[in-house]
């Protein structure tokens, strides 16, 4: 597992400087800087990728494409993931989750042969800020200061580089470098770059955007050839005094998992201006020579952490200061990822509630480092939960997982021989809830809530029996019978929320919720007392215009609402009207899925 990698500021003044000088002829030390290189992404090796995607909120989002490498896979209901043996570049490899509704979300790594990583992904929701129109051009703010200047007659459809005529609907979002956690959230990549000349650098950030173009009927759109836009990205408060006069930009590309040096910015006010050529993420950032470093986080016991966060940062400052760089644990408790070179730095183990467990104070000149095995004293946050797992005949469930979830703590632990042990970091007294799943009966048991208590949790013998996984939906429409079933289909309750509305939505696979689904609904939530609801709206293929509503509400009787993890069942009859053309159609629906969130 490869340790994700964000802002690490390289040396500057007040920043203690060892192991990496050397004294010239007139007796004054020069630092020694490491070999600068340029990657390359040619050379391809096996490797494998799984974790999580959520939401803002940090709920899991289910259903979502995840592209790692050569392959593709969705999201389960848990929105875990897991791509095994993909090709991925030596030097740079990446996933990147895509999800109506938000930006791209890109996290990169350095693969290691035959090794899996872990990542969770936090997606970032568009924005739509205001719109502009192509042949004036125009100016949009966002809330935070920023701003985006696009030129008259300067719009392109993005691919064909046919010109736009019409209104551009702006998204944009700002990403604070300096707001705790958000950094390594949201922003793409892993913080290294390629400079103008192709070196790699690590990035330090004062502020980035994400900035896409739409037409008004969703096109993609861009910055057309030989025109440029203006970006303002504001700077935090936090880093204003530190950040240069001028200021290199640098661009995300999704292609290589890497920023690109493009341009440079002025710093005016709290904000930098300059000139972009095309709408992507973009970030104001200086970039530092780099090394690697290496180490393996154990209990006391010498056991492996695995997926546990870790954080580095500068000496002396603080972690929500726009500093850090974040990731997580593999499976064996290695970390590995790029940081400044000559520089003093501290490495802080995690607990899920972002508090520090334990730092180790280290050094980096111009060769790359290796901290061996770091225990130190965690206390009360390494906890183990264990246990053994049956199947409705009794037998040690032999592919299978247990799933933990809530307060951050997600993990999908496997099953092996009957068997399941997991150990990792939590804060004091979290409660998770806890299934047991048996792949080969589709049966799993009744959530349970457990409170986690420092050191060991065995949770004895459960049984992966009772529930069955298999969920549906079944309509009929005007006498016509669709069912959806799992695994054929995957399906899944979560809650939605649309301005003040909160509802509940009953979804097929597709990562684009509402749009060509095989069959999706909302009812109003998020009650979990078992009783009537309502539902307004149907969105299907079967009906010509994707979707299906009645003018006053259908009730919705519920008969079955599990907690999470557990499933709704349900059912509603009513006449519904096609979206497109009016037709009346006689509808009568039941489902059984599991609830997510």
């Amino acid at each position: 597992m490869k340790l994700k990698h964000y802002s690490l500021l390289f040396c500057v003044a007040g920043l203690l400087v060892v192991n990496a000088c050397r004294k010239d002829h007139g007796g004054e030390e020069q630092i020694v800087q490491p070999e600068l290189k340029k990657p390359d992404l040619t050379v391809k090796i096996t490797s494998s990728v799984a974790g999580f995607v959520t939401d803002e909120a940090d709920n899991p989002v289910p259903f979502v494409i995840v592209i790692a490498g050569d392959k593709q896979v969705k999201t389960d209901e848990f929105g875990y993931f897991k791509v095994t043996g993909a090709a991925f570049p030596k030097s740079a490899g990446s996933v990147k989750v895509e999800r109506s509704g938000h930006f791209d979300s890109y996290k990169t790594f350095i693969p290691q042969e035959n090794k899996e990583v872990f990542v969770r992904i936090k997606l970032l929701s568009k924005k739509e800020v205001g719109t502009v129109d192509a042949a004036a051009g125009g100016t949009v703010n966002t809330t935070e200061g920023g701003k985006i200047v696009l030129p008259a007659n300067g719009v392109v459809i993005a691919g064909s580089g046919v010109a736009y005529t019409g209104q551009v609907h702006v998204n944009a979002r700002w990403i604070n470098p300096a707001e705790e956690g958000t950094v390594q959230s949201q922003s793409p990549g892993d913080n290294r770059g390629t400079d103008s000349e192709g070196y790699l650098k690590a990035l330090r950030s004062y502020g980035a955007m994400a900035v896409e173009l739409r037409a008004a009927n969703g096109q993609l759109l861009q910055i057309a050839s030989g025109k440029t836009a203006s970006l303002t990205i504001p700077v935090p408060t936090a880093l204003s005094a530190q950040a240069p006069a001028t200021i290199s930009l640098w661009s995300f590309n999704d292609t290589t998992g890497l920023w690109k040096q493009e341009g440079t910015a002025t710093k005016t006010g709290n904000t930098y201006v300059g000139t972009v050529s095309h709408f992507s993420f973009w970030e104001g950032a200086e970039g530092g020579h780099l090394v690697n470093v290496k180490a393996k986080i154990t209990d006391a016991s010498a056991h492996p952490l695995a997926n546990v966060p870790v954080s580095i940062t500068f000496a002396g400052m603080p972690q929500n200061a726009g500093y850090s760089k974040f990731g997580y644990t593999d499976a064996d408790g290695n970390i590995s990822g790029a940081v400044f070179a000559n520089s003093s730095l501290v490495l802080d183990i995690l607990t899920t509630c972002a508090t520090s467990a334990y730092s180790h104070a280290f050094t980096t000149a111009a060769a790359d480092v290796d901290l061996g095995t770091l225990t130190g004293n965690l206390g009360q946050s390494v906890v183990t939960i264990s246990g053994s797992v049956t199947n409705c005949n009794s037998q040690p469930v032999t592919n299978g997982y247990v799933q933990t979830y809530d307060h951050g703590f997600y993990n999908r632990i496997n099953i092996s021989n009957g068997n399941f042990s997991f150990t990792g970091l939590a804060c004091t007294n979290t409660v998770v809830n806890v299934v047991a799943v048996d792949n080969g009966s589709y049966q799993q048991n009744t959530p349970q809530a457990v409170t986690l208590v420092p050191g060991a949790n065995n949770l004895g013998a459960l049984s992966a029996c009772g529930i069955n996984t298999m969920g549906f939906i079944t309509c009929t429409v005007d006498g016509v019978a669709t069912t959806l079933t799992e695994p054929a289909d995957t399906l899944a309750a979560y809650f939605i929320t649309a301005g003040q509305t909160t509802a509940t939505q009953i979804a097929t696979l597709s990562g684009k919720p509402n749009e060509e689904q095989k069959m999706a609904f909302l009812f109003d939530g998020p009650s979990e007392i078992a009783g009537t609801h309502t539902v307004s709206d149907v969105f299907s293929t079967v009906f010509p215009g994707g979707r299906a509503y009645w003018h006053v509400p259908i009730a919705v009787d519920i008969t079955e609402y599990g907690k999470i993890g557990g499933f709704i069942s349900g059912s509603f009859s009513s006449y519904m009207l096609d979206i497109s053309n009016n037709g009346v159609h006689m509808v009568n629906c039941s489902f059984r899925v599991r609830r997510y969130n």
